[in-house]
Protein backbone atom coordinates (compact mmCIF):
# COMPACT_ATOMS: atom_id res chain seq x y z
CA UNK A 1 0.00 0.00 0.00
CA UNK A 2 1.49 3.56 -1.22
CA UNK A 3 1.31 6.34 1.95
CA UNK A 4 -1.63 8.76 1.76
CA UNK A 5 -0.54 11.87 -0.39
CA UNK A 6 -0.84 15.17 1.91
CA UNK A 7 -3.80 16.95 1.36
CA UNK A 8 -3.32 19.29 -1.63
CA UNK A 9 -6.31 21.79 -1.31
CA UNK A 10 -9.44 23.09 0.57
CA UNK A 11 -12.52 24.26 -1.09
CA UNK A 12 -15.50 26.50 1.26
CA UNK A 13 -18.95 26.87 -0.17
CA UNK A 14 -22.39 27.77 1.46
CA UNK A 15 -25.32 26.46 -0.17
CA UNK A 16 -28.98 28.03 1.22
CA UNK A 17 -26.73 29.01 4.42
CA UNK A 18 -24.96 25.66 5.07
CA UNK A 19 -21.00 25.91 5.24
CA UNK A 20 -19.23 23.37 4.52
CA UNK A 21 -15.31 22.50 3.59
CA UNK A 22 -13.95 19.99 0.69
CA UNK A 23 -10.84 18.64 1.45
CA UNK A 24 -8.96 16.41 -0.97
CA UNK A 25 -5.50 14.69 -1.55
CA UNK A 26 -6.96 14.09 -5.18
CA UNK A 27 -6.69 17.05 -7.29
CA UNK A 28 -9.09 15.86 -10.00
CA UNK A 29 -11.89 14.45 -7.41
CA UNK A 30 -11.17 18.03 -5.72
CA UNK A 31 -11.56 20.29 -9.01
CA UNK A 32 -14.93 17.35 -9.25
CA UNK A 33 -16.73 18.69 -6.43
CA UNK A 34 -15.55 22.01 -6.48
CA UNK A 35 -17.30 21.67 -10.07
CA UNK A 36 -20.70 20.53 -8.45
CA UNK A 37 -20.41 23.66 -6.04
CA UNK A 38 -19.18 26.08 -8.19
CA UNK A 39 -21.79 28.47 -7.47
CA UNK A 40 -22.16 28.52 -4.23
CA UNK A 41 -17.89 28.88 -3.08
CA UNK A 42 -17.66 31.31 -0.56
CA UNK A 43 -14.76 32.98 1.13
CA UNK A 44 -13.24 30.98 4.13
CA UNK A 45 -14.57 31.40 6.84
CA UNK A 46 -13.59 30.58 10.78
CA UNK A 47 -15.08 28.84 13.18
CA UNK A 48 -16.63 25.34 13.17
CA UNK A 49 -17.63 24.69 10.14
CA UNK A 50 -18.75 20.73 8.39
CA UNK A 51 -15.64 19.38 6.69
CA UNK A 52 -16.08 16.63 3.84
CA UNK A 53 -12.87 15.05 2.86
CA UNK A 54 -11.72 12.27 0.10
CA UNK A 55 -8.47 10.85 -0.36
CA UNK A 56 -6.86 7.78 -2.03
CA UNK A 57 -5.13 5.41 0.53
CA UNK A 58 -3.75 3.27 -2.46
CA UNK A 59 -4.59 2.60 -6.10
CA UNK A 60 -7.65 0.59 -5.02
CA UNK A 61 -8.99 2.29 -1.94
CA UNK A 62 -10.53 5.27 -1.31
CA UNK A 63 -11.88 6.63 1.87
CA UNK A 64 -14.54 9.57 1.65
CA UNK A 65 -15.87 11.41 5.19
CA UNK A 66 -18.66 13.88 5.84
CA UNK A 67 -19.68 14.81 9.63
CA UNK A 68 -21.10 11.36 10.86
CA UNK A 69 -20.35 9.74 8.17
CA UNK A 70 -17.72 7.45 5.97
CA UNK A 71 -17.01 4.95 4.11
CA UNK A 72 -14.03 2.98 2.06
CA UNK A 73 -14.51 1.98 -1.77
CA UNK A 74 -12.17 0.50 -4.48
CA UNK A 75 -12.71 3.06 -6.94
CA UNK A 76 -13.00 6.58 -6.70
CA UNK A 77 -16.66 7.13 -8.83
CA UNK A 78 -17.74 4.92 -5.49
CA UNK A 79 -16.37 7.63 -3.11
CA UNK A 80 -17.29 10.70 -5.11
CA UNK A 81 -20.88 9.29 -5.36
CA UNK A 82 -20.86 8.11 -1.62
CA UNK A 83 -19.86 11.85 -0.41
CA UNK A 84 -21.80 14.02 -2.92
CA UNK A 85 -24.99 11.32 -1.73
CA UNK A 86 -24.13 12.64 2.01
CA UNK A 87 -23.49 16.57 1.33
CA UNK A 88 -26.56 16.87 -0.20
CA UNK A 89 -28.67 14.77 2.44
CA UNK A 90 -26.73 16.87 5.21
CA UNK A 91 -27.60 20.30 3.22
CA UNK A 92 -31.57 19.04 2.85
CA UNK A 93 -31.69 18.42 6.82
CA UNK A 94 -30.13 21.81 7.41
CA UNK A 95 -33.51 23.41 6.28
CA UNK A 96 -35.80 24.24 9.31
CA UNK A 97 -38.07 26.05 7.17
CA UNK A 98 -38.06 24.66 3.35
CA UNK A 99 -39.64 21.30 1.93
CA UNK A 100 -37.63 19.21 -0.28
CA UNK A 101 -39.50 17.79 -2.95
CA UNK A 102 -37.84 14.47 -5.08
CA UNK A 103 -37.72 16.54 -8.45
CA UNK A 104 -35.64 17.69 -11.64
CA UNK A 105 -35.72 21.77 -11.79
CA UNK A 106 -35.28 23.43 -14.84
CA UNK A 107 -34.97 27.11 -15.56
CA UNK A 108 -36.95 28.67 -17.84
CA UNK A 109 -37.08 32.24 -18.79
CA UNK A 110 -37.98 33.81 -15.27
CA UNK A 111 -39.80 30.84 -14.05
CA UNK A 112 -39.11 27.49 -12.72
CA UNK A 113 -40.40 24.11 -14.16
CA UNK A 114 -40.09 20.96 -12.38
CA UNK A 115 -40.30 17.41 -13.45
CA UNK A 116 -41.34 15.07 -11.06
CA UNK A 117 -41.76 10.87 -10.96
CA UNK A 118 -40.39 7.97 -9.24
CA UNK A 119 -36.78 6.58 -8.81
CA UNK A 120 -36.28 5.41 -12.16
CA UNK A 121 -38.84 7.48 -13.99
CA UNK A 122 -36.35 8.74 -16.27
CA UNK A 123 -36.06 11.77 -14.95
CA UNK A 124 -32.08 12.20 -15.28
CA UNK A 125 -31.92 11.01 -18.79
CA UNK A 126 -34.91 13.43 -19.73
CA UNK A 127 -33.39 16.49 -17.90
CA UNK A 128 -29.91 15.77 -19.71
CA UNK A 129 -31.80 15.42 -22.72
CA UNK A 130 -33.50 19.10 -22.54
CA UNK A 131 -29.88 20.11 -21.93
CA UNK A 132 -29.05 18.77 -25.27
CA UNK A 133 -31.67 20.59 -26.65
CA UNK A 134 -30.67 24.30 -24.78
CA UNK A 135 -32.53 24.39 -21.89
CA UNK A 136 -30.18 24.41 -18.42
CA UNK A 137 -30.62 22.00 -15.93
CA UNK A 138 -29.94 23.08 -12.18
CA UNK A 139 -30.47 19.63 -10.77
CA UNK A 140 -31.75 16.60 -11.43
CA UNK A 141 -33.00 15.07 -8.41
CA UNK A 142 -34.23 17.65 -5.07
CA UNK A 143 -35.59 20.56 -5.20
CA UNK A 144 -36.57 23.04 -2.04
CA UNK A 145 -39.75 24.94 -1.41
CA UNK A 146 -40.01 27.88 0.66
CA UNK A 147 -43.16 27.83 2.68
CA UNK A 148 -44.19 31.49 2.36
CA UNK A 149 -43.18 32.72 -0.90
CA UNK A 150 -43.50 29.25 -2.97
CA UNK A 151 -40.09 29.93 -4.50
CA UNK A 152 -37.88 27.33 -5.81
CA UNK A 153 -34.72 26.30 -4.93
CA UNK A 154 -32.59 23.46 -6.68
CA UNK A 155 -29.75 21.76 -5.18
CA UNK A 156 -27.35 20.60 -7.27
CA UNK A 157 -26.37 17.06 -7.65
CA UNK A 158 -24.23 14.99 -10.09
CA UNK A 159 -26.54 13.17 -12.59
CA UNK A 160 -26.09 9.16 -12.37
CA UNK A 161 -26.19 8.03 -15.62
CA UNK A 162 -25.51 4.34 -16.27
CA UNK A 163 -23.93 2.80 -19.33
CA UNK A 164 -27.20 2.11 -21.25
CA UNK A 165 -28.35 5.71 -19.94
CA UNK A 166 -24.90 7.19 -21.68
CA UNK A 167 -25.70 4.87 -24.69
CA UNK A 168 -29.14 6.99 -25.20
CA UNK A 169 -27.96 10.27 -24.51
CA UNK A 170 -24.94 9.99 -27.02
CA UNK A 171 -27.43 8.75 -29.93
CA UNK A 172 -29.81 11.82 -29.11
CA UNK A 173 -26.45 13.98 -29.64
CA UNK A 174 -25.41 15.22 -26.28
CA UNK A 175 -21.43 15.14 -25.64
CA UNK A 176 -20.70 13.62 -22.55
CA UNK A 177 -17.57 15.45 -20.22
CA UNK A 178 -14.40 14.56 -20.87
CA UNK A 179 -14.47 13.45 -17.13
CA UNK A 180 -17.47 10.68 -17.42
CA UNK A 181 -15.64 7.23 -19.33
CA UNK A 182 -13.16 7.79 -16.11
CA UNK A 183 -15.12 9.20 -12.50
CA UNK A 184 -18.80 8.76 -13.74
CA UNK A 185 -19.36 12.36 -12.37
CA UNK A 186 -21.54 14.74 -14.68
CA UNK A 187 -23.00 17.73 -12.91
CA UNK A 188 -24.95 20.88 -14.04
CA UNK A 189 -21.75 23.00 -14.72
CA UNK A 190 -20.59 20.53 -17.04
CA UNK A 191 -23.41 22.51 -19.48
CA UNK A 192 -22.66 26.11 -18.79
CA UNK A 193 -24.95 26.14 -15.72
CA UNK A 194 -25.01 29.52 -14.10
CA UNK A 195 -26.49 30.44 -10.43
CA UNK A 196 -30.20 30.99 -10.90
CA UNK A 197 -32.57 33.42 -8.80
CA UNK A 198 -34.95 31.23 -7.08
CA UNK A 199 -38.13 31.77 -8.86
CA UNK A 200 -42.35 30.08 -8.94
CA UNK A 201 -42.58 26.87 -10.22
CA UNK A 202 -45.00 27.71 -13.50
CA UNK A 203 -45.06 24.26 -15.13
CA UNK A 204 -44.96 20.61 -12.83
CA UNK A 205 -44.49 17.43 -15.37
CA UNK A 206 -44.63 14.24 -13.81
CA UNK A 207 -43.29 11.47 -15.36
CA UNK A 208 -45.67 8.67 -15.24
CA UNK A 209 -45.01 4.94 -16.46
CA UNK A 210 -44.72 2.53 -18.05
CA UNK A 211 -42.88 3.93 -21.30
CA UNK A 212 -44.70 3.78 -24.85
CA UNK A 213 -44.40 3.70 -27.98
CA UNK A 214 -45.03 7.82 -28.51
CA UNK A 215 -44.62 10.16 -25.75
CA UNK A 216 -47.56 11.77 -24.97
CA UNK A 217 -48.34 14.87 -22.39
CA UNK A 218 -51.74 15.85 -20.70
CA UNK A 219 -53.05 18.31 -18.60
CA UNK A 220 -54.00 17.47 -14.94
CA UNK A 221 -56.16 18.68 -12.31
CA UNK A 222 -54.12 20.16 -9.75
CA UNK A 223 -55.78 18.41 -7.38
CA UNK A 224 -54.38 15.14 -9.20
CA UNK A 225 -51.07 17.07 -9.15
CA UNK A 226 -50.99 17.66 -5.65
CA UNK A 227 -51.48 14.21 -4.69
CA UNK A 228 -48.61 13.43 -7.42
CA UNK A 229 -46.15 15.57 -5.89
CA UNK A 230 -47.21 15.14 -2.52
CA UNK A 231 -45.84 11.26 -2.40
CA UNK A 232 -42.50 12.76 -4.22
CA UNK A 233 -42.06 14.67 -0.85
CA UNK A 234 -40.41 14.28 2.07
CA UNK A 235 -40.68 14.85 5.22
CA UNK A 236 -39.33 17.69 6.28
CA UNK A 237 -39.63 20.37 8.52
CA UNK A 238 -43.16 21.29 8.46
CA UNK A 239 -46.65 19.18 9.33
CA UNK A 240 -48.13 17.54 7.33
CA UNK A 241 -51.24 19.85 6.59
CA UNK A 242 -48.49 22.42 6.35
CA UNK A 243 -46.86 20.50 3.99
CA UNK A 244 -50.08 19.50 2.04
CA UNK A 245 -51.18 23.82 2.39
CA UNK A 246 -47.68 24.45 0.54
CA UNK A 247 -48.07 21.48 -2.08
CA UNK A 248 -51.37 22.82 -3.15
CA UNK A 249 -50.28 26.30 -3.51
CA UNK A 250 -47.51 25.48 -5.52
CA UNK A 251 -50.02 23.16 -8.11
CA UNK A 252 -52.26 26.12 -7.85
CA UNK A 253 -49.94 28.62 -9.21
CA UNK A 254 -48.47 26.15 -12.37
CA UNK A 255 -49.83 24.57 -15.61
CA UNK A 256 -49.83 20.84 -14.67
CA UNK A 257 -49.13 18.07 -16.51
CA UNK A 258 -48.64 14.19 -17.09
CA UNK A 259 -45.99 12.65 -18.85
CA UNK A 260 -46.18 8.96 -20.57
CA UNK A 261 -42.77 8.97 -21.77
CA UNK A 262 -41.80 7.42 -25.24
CA UNK A 263 -38.43 7.20 -27.22
CA UNK A 264 -36.10 9.66 -25.61
CA UNK A 265 -35.79 11.99 -28.56
CA UNK A 266 -39.36 11.95 -29.56
CA UNK A 267 -40.22 12.51 -25.29
CA UNK A 268 -37.44 15.33 -24.73
CA UNK A 269 -38.89 17.13 -28.18
CA UNK A 270 -41.99 17.19 -26.78
CA UNK A 271 -41.24 18.45 -23.22
CA UNK A 272 -38.78 21.26 -25.04
CA UNK A 273 -41.95 22.09 -26.91
CA UNK A 274 -44.21 22.58 -23.79
CA UNK A 275 -42.04 24.31 -21.67
CA UNK A 276 -41.28 27.29 -24.67
CA UNK A 277 -44.74 27.34 -24.80
CA UNK A 278 -45.15 27.68 -21.20
CA UNK A 279 -42.73 30.32 -21.11
CA UNK A 280 -44.40 32.40 -23.98
CA UNK A 281 -47.72 32.21 -22.05
CA UNK A 282 -46.16 33.39 -18.72
CA UNK A 283 -44.05 35.97 -20.71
Amino acid sequence: MTAPQKIARTDSFCVYDFHFRVRSNLPEAQSLIAGLYRNFLAPSFEGSVAEAVIHSESEARFSWRFVEKAGVTATLPGALWNLEAALCETIIRSQRHSIAIHAATIPVGNFMALLAGCSDAGKTTLSLALARRGFRVAGDDVALVDPETLNVFPIPRCFHVDDPGAILLEADGLRLPAAWPRFRFIVPNDFGMAIEPPGRARCLIFMRGPRAGYPSIEPVPQAEMTARVLSETGQGPLSDSETVRVICGLAAGASCFALTPGPLGATADAVADLLRKTMRSVD
